[in-house]
């Protein structure tokens, strides 16, 4: 195997040393285990059963493995390395170089869960230098292994006020909520100056800057420049957290990419917390490619614009918006679909139940989007790679495989997406038209935020190929 780095292009990948074109076609994690439920493939490591799995991956012609680290397996904060972690992964990585899978290593919070952490996320302190210290010796350990696609920082980041269970005036989120608000004052102190030079811009007559109101809650409340600050405020404070470990990264493994797995700063239908604070269009510099993860689970909920999956008005919105997506995503540098996909095979869950949808159904949406995708993104990885038939979400049917690794019809129609991206440089669609919009607007109204995608579904059917400028 050869390193993997972007080309001169900035749209394509290419192998070092001979220039070759390559696309990351592939999937989320190697087993049935869910990252954010059921722990990592390291928990228990079944050397062989991985390396089966590899080999199904490497039939059906996939490269690319998004796979969680389980930092836990592998670090402890006092002592560093973990000689058991650190051998089972020198054998996984080992396998995936034997089978010719690159790996996108996703990080995770030291003490905690490898998906989702909401309290060690905001604690910039020593949650902070632990992930720091982690990153020194785990990617300076494979520094230059050329199986390494990219280091990920972590999966959708965002800055949210309590654990999935809590409810919202608990002393858990209350005090988290604290955490996250206790830059507030100096930022906007760095920004303005003086309280005066605030309360001018605001409208407002406080008296100090942390009488300043900020909430990590979504508040509708259009146009409001202390609203649109605060959302400002929280993407500093994800630029310093992701720049300290892109630092340490960069110092300790020298030519691997790095990348942050982010959910959509911007999505129809969705709650506008999502991102807070890790918005790819205020972090993107850090990184050498951008991903972006759709789900049209926010327009199947009560209220949304309906299923892709029926087809129809629902469908186009939904690819329209997807193809919007990925052009608002573009900052220069190859987007890639790092993870997406829907299910087949069973009903399901996603915000809310979900019906009975077959295997051939799952496959022709997967077609349907990636057809539609090619011509604005460089990459796809489906989730999961194997069905997780424990999972309480739509991992339990969304594999490419069945969870123990036979063919779906979803199967064939990454085959076809292999061969057909294979080797081939890849262009973007030129845009013919540009869309602008306010980002004040955007930060501080859903009302306004819809009429942008009415605008870009409504661009996208009259054939029109949209690049956007916010202002």
């Amino acid at each position: 195997m050869r390193g993997v780095r972007v080309a001169a292009d900035r749209w394509n990948f290419e192998l070092a040393g001979c220039g070759e074109i390559i696309t990351p076609i592939g999937g989320n994690m190697v087993d049935e285990r869910h990252p954010g439920h059921d722990g990592t493939a390291f928990r228990v490591f079944n050397a062989a059963e991985l390396d089966r799995r590899l080999g199904l991956m490497a039939e059906t012609g996939l490269n690319c493995l998004r796979q969680a680290i389980g930092v836990n397996e592998v670090f402890d904060p006092a002592t560093g390395l973990k000689a058991d972690g650190l051998r089972n992964w020198d054998t996984f990585i080992g396998l995936c170089e034997k089978r010719g899978i690159y790996l996108m290593p996703v990080g995770g919070y030291i003490g905690g869960n490898d998906w989702f952490d909401e309290e060690r996320l905001a604690d910039s302190g020593r949650a902070l230098d632990e992930s720091c210290a982690f990153w020194e010796a785990f990617a300076g350990h494979y520094a230059g292994h050329p199986a390494i696609w990219a280091w990920d920082l972590r999966n959708e980041l965002l800055y949210w006020n309590r654990p999935h269970t809590a409810a919202p005036d608990s002393p858990d989120a209350r005090r988290i909520e604290a955490i996250l608000k206790d830059q507030w004052p100096q930022w906007l102190e760095t920004r303005y100056g003086t309280v005066a030079a605030m309360n001018r811009a605001f409208g407002t007559n406080y008296a100090t800057f942390a009488d300043a109101p900020g909430s990590v809650d979504f508040v509708e409340n259009p146009f409001d420049s202390c609203t649109f600050d605060f959302r400002n405020y929280l993407n500093h404070r994800g630029y310093s957290w992701c720049k300290r470990q892109c630092d340490v990264i960069r110092a300790n493994a020298p030519g691997h990419m790095i990348v942050s797995g982010n959910n959509a700063w911007l999505s129809p239908d969705q709650n506008l917390f999502l991102a807070n604070g890790f918005h790819n269009r205020a972090l993107h510099d850090l990184f050498d490619f951008i991903t972006f993860h759709p789900y049209p689970a926010w327009q199947c909920a009560p209220g949304g614009r309906g299923d892709p999956l029926d087809g129809g008005e629902a469908m186009r919105y939904w690819l329209s918006t997807c193809i919007g997506t990925a052009r608002i995503d573009h900052y220069g540098k190859p987007v890639v679909m790092q993870e997406f996909g829907w299910y087949g095979g069973g009903a399901s869950r996603f915000l809310n139940e979900l019906p009975y949808r077959g295997e051939d159904e799952h496959a022709e949406y997967t077609r349907t989007l990636v057809t539609a995708l090619a011509p604005h993104i460089n990459g796809f990885l489906n989730w999961p790679t194997f069905d997780m038939p424990a999972a309480n979400d739509i991992s339990n049917h969304g594999g490419i495989f069945t969870h123990n690794g036979k063919a779906k019809a979803l199967t064939a129609v990454y085959a076809e997406l292999a061969r057909d991206m294979a080797h081939t440089p890849k262009r973007r669609a030129r845009a013919t038209t540009t869309l602008t919009y306010s980002l004040p607007g955007l930060y501080t109204s859903r009302a306004y935020q819809d009429r942008m995608w009415d605008d870009v579904h409504a661009a996208v059917q009259s054939g029109a190929v949209p690049d956007f400028a916010f202002i």
